[in-house]
């Protein structure tokens, strides 16, 4: 229903005119002091050293494509642990309690989850990814 995304154009509009007004101001209003140590690439406080557009070593993305594996799945249990309790009881909450006991339904599913995970990291391990000189 068009009455439905109301707010949400709003919030955007609102999101553009304050940032283009706070664009504004820094390029109309604000100071320009050009220095040449103004103009170096900042990396972490010291000064670059070697070419930014650099090839990385090979072993380097199948440790990243890694990471970012693991990092997802810390996202996937994050709601796994919030809502525990629902997921592990065999009947509808009451007063905070299971009415029908607890089962292993939400405790057995990211353990077989976690499972999983754990097979794909030791396998990953023993072919080398993980862990080079």
């Amino acid at each position: 229903m068009p009455s439905d995304y109301i707010a949400v154009t709003l919030v955007i509009l609102v999101g553009t005119v304050v940032a283009l007004q706070f664009w504004a101001l820094a390029k109309f209003v604000g100071e320009r002091r050009p220095s040449a140590a103004k103009d170096i690439a900042y990396e972490a406080g010291s000064d670059p050293v070697g070419d930014p557009r650099g090839r990385f070593p090979v072993r380097f993305y199948p440790l990243a494509i890694l990471f970012v594996v693991f990092d997802i799945e810390a996202a996937f249990l994050y709601p796994w642990a919030v809502d525990f309790r629902e997921l592990s009881c065999a009947g509808p909450l009451r007063a905070g309690i299971c009415a029908t006991g607890i089962s292993l339904l939400g405790f057995g599913a990211a353990l077989a989850f976690l499972v999983v995970l754990l097979v794909a990291l030791v396998y990953a391990w023993r072919k080398g990814v993980i862990g080079w000189e």
